[in-house]
């Protein structure tokens, strides 16, 4: 360059936060292929699946902002904590009476009225009757559809109403057609947790075979003919295609059992929007949250490859991100400082002479292959180079140092619910040579990490086993499964990959298959620590 930059202080590539990094990211897009397919409403992959910062929020405002008719759902916005708080469903939550059905009644009310009102603009009650008096016309001579249209006369002054107070009228109605099947006998009963815990056990089993007759009873043939109603005469026109996007699945809007049902409800349910030709519902989930959801909710007879046609990993090559990396550097500079085109070597070192590295792989290789990585490492070493003209290879070395830190302390946090004692697991790691065999995680170093593991939380996969091997029945545990489940759990989360016999390479969960079987974990023949998180677990490397 002929007027050389100097990197200014402050300077990032972006925020690691979706929402805040808004603007950056529809300028600095990078399409790499799961676009044109979410759009495509023939195409029945909906679920845009990937780990923290893969771009799945990317992927959403860039659909919202290309298709002419869409909208999005925040599920903070659907009062949830209100159903779970509600006095029918801790009643019926302490009788034992699954509600799956229930929340997809729910979905479904929920996603139909959000259609309607995108497709016919619903705003008021004089909107809503309108609707209702058109639909009526359509159908009046139809004694079959006229059975759905009674959905609508039910509910259709109520369309315009906020998602949250649509819940609400929901579940009222649920408590009051729960009440009425109690009949004389029980009138007085008190549908609360605290009346359902004072009911004598024949009691119990009585109201409880009442209330799960109208939970097995709810209406869902009538939404079915509601959904052909709407596929004949809503969404029929197939120059106009309608987008419902869901994201925030995986913030705190919900306690942990009631977000997973609610989840699974909403899988179950975008299968069932698929008679609506001209529609799409599309939530975006983290690949460790549907891990969760399906090991929470997985029932007799549960098929996880039936879910594949409906599912859209998001997916990076190595010239993905080092594309966006560039398009970053060139859009923030070009707006802070010049409007020459400048390139990533603008201000990343060479390769030493020699065949030496290129910077882009340095830090790509330092990775899960996801973006919110790449343009975190790129911060941290703008962050150290300030007030220069270029990142030595130095700078990045020292980026590095802060970069990995703060990777293991996200993965933590990423996979706490999986995983809560996540960082305490990987400790057994550090100081280790990579790569290693799993001998090495045998002895002082098993005995260290399992009276630590032994003090933490119980939920997590790999302190139970531990709490197992130390109790003083016989639970068949030994060191080796022990040894088996940290590793399985440091493979699924990405801090290590394995290589299951002398003739293969090396497995990651990012890459590869996301997670491996007991068998193949004592088949492994060698461990590899992620580059990644060799800094932070202070694993022996080459310095550049």
């Amino acid at each position: 360059m002929s007027n050389p930059i100097v990197i200014r202080k402050g300077l990032k590539l972006g925020e690691l936060d979706a929402e805040a990094d808004k603007d950056l990211l529809l300028s600095c897009f990078i399409d790499t292929g799961e676009l044109s397919r979410l759009m495509d409403v023939d195409d029945p992959a909906a679920i845009v699946l990937g780990r923290t910062g893969s771009g799945k929020s990317a992927l959403l405002l860039k659909i919202s902002e290309t298709a002419e008719h869409s909208v999005f759902l925040d599920p903070n916005d659907i009062s949830i904590r209100f159903l779970e708080h509600s006095n029918i469903i801790q009643f019926l939550n302490e009788l034992g009476i699954k509600l799956d059905l229930f929340y997809r009644i729910l979905w479904r009310h929920l996603l139909t009225v959000e259609l309607l009102k995108l497709r016919y603009d619903l705003k008021s009650e004089s909107d809503n009757r309108n609707f209702i008096q058109r639909i009526y016309q359509l159908i009046e001579r139809d004694k079959v559809k006229e059975k759905a249209f009674s959905y609508f006369s039910e509910w259709g002054d109520k369309f315009w109403l906020e998602t949250d107070e649509q819940l609400r009228e929901l579940t009222n109605k649920f408590a009051s057609e729960i009440k009425s099947k109690f009949g004389a006998d029980f009138k007085n009963v008190d549908v609360s947790l605290e009346g359902a815990r004072s009911l004598s056990n024949e009691e119990r089993v009585e109201i409880k075979n009442r209330a799960s007759q109208v939970v097995s009873g709810i209406q869902i043939k009538r939404l079915n003919e509601v959904l052909d109603l709407l596929a004949e005469y809503a969404f029929n026109d197939k120059q106009k295609k309608y987008y419902i996007l869901i994201d925030a699945l995986d913030e705190n809007w919900a306690e942990t059992e009631t977000r997973c049902r609610f989840i699974r409800a909403l899988i179950e349910e975008i299968k069932s929007f698929r008679k609506l030709n001209q529609v799409k519902i599309l939530p975006a989930l983290r690949r460790d949250l549907l891990d969760f959801v399906f090991d929470r909710t997985r029932d007799t007879g549960f098929q996880e490859e039936k879910y594949e046609a409906y599912i859209l990993p998001v997916r990076w090559s190595k010239d993905d991100l080092e594309l966006l990396i560039e398009k970053r550097i060139n859009e923030v500079f070009r707006r802070q400082y010049t409007n020459e085109n400048l390139k990533f070597s603008d201000f990343f070192p060479k390769p030493k002479k020699g065949g030496g590295m290129r910077a882009e792989d340095y830090i790509i290789e330092r990775t899960l292959l996801r973006p919110r990585d790449a343009l975190q490492f790129a911060n941290e070493c703008f962050y150290v180079a300030a007030d220069r003209e270029r990142v030595s290879w130095r700078a990045m070395c020292a980026a590095e140092a802060s970069y990995s830190s703060k990777r293991l302390k996200s993965l933590s946090e990423e996979w706490s619910e999986f995983y809560p004692c996540l960082e305490e697991s990987a400790e057994i790691l550090r100081g280790l040579p990579s790569p290693f065999t799993r001998s090495a995680l045998s002895g002082s170093r098993f005995e260290s990490i399992s009276m630590t593991l032994h003090e933490c939380n119980d939920a997590d996969p790999c302190v139970e086993m531990v709490k197992r091997f130390y109790s003083t029945s016989k639970s068949g545990v030994s060191e080796s499964d022990v040894i088996s489940s940290i590793i399985q759990a440091l493979y699924h989360v990405g801090v290590i990959g394995i290589k299951i016999s002398s003739l293969d390479t090396f497995i990651w969960s990012y890459i590869d298959q996301p997670r491996i079987s007991k068998s193949e974990v004592k088949r492994a023949n060698q461990i590899k620590i992620h580059k990644m998180l060799q800094h932070a677990l202070e694993i022996h490397t080459n310095k550049i």
